[in-house]
């Protein structure tokens, strides 16, 4: 009669992991409206302009060209993006049609 052998396995080593901490610091993003931007920037050229100093006071005002120009930019990516649309090219011919409803709250 043969006896049955009895094996014992045992887990292997635990092996922690820790993943990276994290930052604390949340970064986030919030967007403005451009015409605030712009008006603030505006305001800050001014005032800049009211110390004296030109080469500041030109800064300031290319500063506000920029803004101003990026928003004319991003309008004009708008519009061209609306173009191609599908959904508004549809609703350009047929404004009247259920997919083109537009509530107003």
């Amino acid at each position: 009669m043969q006896l049955a052998t009895r094996t014992t396995v045992r887990p292997a080593a635990r092996v922690s992991v820790r993943a990276a901490p994290r930052p604390a610091v949340r970064v986030v993003r919030a967007r403005a409206q451009p015409e605030k931007v712009l008006q603030e920037a505006i305001k800050e050229a001014e005032e800049v302009c009211d110390g004296g100093a030109a080469g500041e006071c030109a800064a300031a005002w290319d500063n506000v060209e920029e803004i101003s120009a990026a928003i004319s930019h991003k309008k004009a990516n708008d519009a061209a993006t609306n173009a191609n649309d599908p959904l508004e090219q549809f609703c350009g011919d047929n404004p009247d049609a259920d997919e083109c409803r537009v509530y107003d709250d």
